[in-house]
């Protein structure tokens, strides 16, 4: 009987140790820096196609250049905002999947925590029958 309370107490012991390897690797600096690249993939998604076109420092010069950027944009407004458009789509489903993923690694990681605390649990209790 003795050898059975051994190996449950090895068993305990290994996963306590798997499980607090793997909470070191999700805890601290490395969560909060993921949380920091996601808010700020959030707040950049959208790209415009319509940047602000700005005169010149000659102002007659500068009024032409400023005139034939606006009919430019005009001409190439078909072709250039269905790529735009293409590509907030991208951007906006590759940020719902990292906040999706994010999400999931914060309740693993609360899991993990619950696991923790139930094995240590569970060893008490085995320490107290033998």
């Amino acid at each position: 009987m003795q050898t059975s309370d051994e190996n449950v107490a090895e068993v305990l012991n290994r996963l306590r140790e798997e499980v607090r390897l793997r909470r070191e690797r999700l805890h601290g600096s490395e969560l909060s820096e993921l949380r920091s690249v996601i808010k700020q993939a959030n707040e950049l998604w959208n790209v415009s196609a319509h940047l602000p076109i700005t005169w010149g420092t000659p102002p007659l010069i500068g009024r032409a250049i400023a005139y034939a950027k606006r009919i430019t944009r005009l001409l190439l407004r078909w072709y250039i905002n269905p790529i735009v458009e293409q590509q907030n789509n991208y951007n906006a489903a590759t940020t719902r999947a990292l906040l999706q993923l994010n999400a999931y690694l914060e309740q693993l990681t609360r899991e993990g925590h619950d696991m923790e605390q139930r094995i240590a649990s569970l060893e008490e209790q085995l320490k107290q029958k033998a």
